[in-house]
């Protein structure tokens, strides 16, 4: 009986999202389902979240950089930056559809987050199914690491912090990825 729980505690741990964070990048390629084709109807979202997330801490370690902790704060200020872009159709770091959401730091102190230093990255690209979460990881951050102020922000030296979020909308036979990344540097200490 002890080894059937032992089974499902280590099953459940491996599908639970935040294990993705625990692992460095190289440990969370080797994962069976951020190889895996994306089926976009059945869109594992938090698996694609930490796929940016892990590609980002690789191209932190290329360049010799402490790689960035994993902020639950950050991942839902980007999610809701990504779900209103998708929802409104529109690409700007400015949402003009919430003014108590406008500018990224707002969004960050909404969901908890407060920094000395902050920043954001955003991003869309289309894909269809013939992509893994890997792949499609793999080309939002190319994205940004070829945009010489995204770059600048995916190897900084203040930020420690990150949060990735993505929302998916269909046009025409693709779905649209958008991705925004939130940074954030020292934390403050809110009294």
């Amino acid at each position: 009986m002890l080894a059937i729980i032992s089974f499902f505690a280590s099953f459940l741990s491996v599908v639970e999202p935040s294990t993705y964070y625990q692992v460095d990048y190289k440990s969370f390629y080797q994962l069976q389902e951020v190889n895996q084709k994306i089926n976009w109807t059945n869109l594992n979202v938090s698996l694609l979240e930490a796929a940016i997330f892990q590609c980002t801490n690789e191209q932190r370690v290329k360049y010799k950089l402490p790689v960035y902790k994993y902020a639950t704060d950050l991942n839902k200020a980007a999610t809701y930056h990504s779900n209103s872009m998708a929802k409104y159709n529109f690409f700007s770091h400015v949402n003009e559809y919430d003014k108590n959401m406008k500018a990224f730091y707002q969004r960050m102190k909404f969901f908890g987050g407060s920094f000395n230093g902050c920043g954001e990255n955003i991003a869309y690209s289309e894909f269809d199914n013939s992509y893994s979460y890997l792949e499609v990881a793999h080309d939002i951050v190319e994205l940004w690491m070829n945009s010489e102020g995204h770059r600048v922000h995916v190897l900084s030296t203040v930020y420690k912090e990150l949060g990735c979020g993505i929302s998916i909308k269909k046009v025409n036979t693709f779905q649209r990825v958008y991705a925004t990344q939130d940074f954030g540097g020292k934390r403050n200490t809110i009294r």
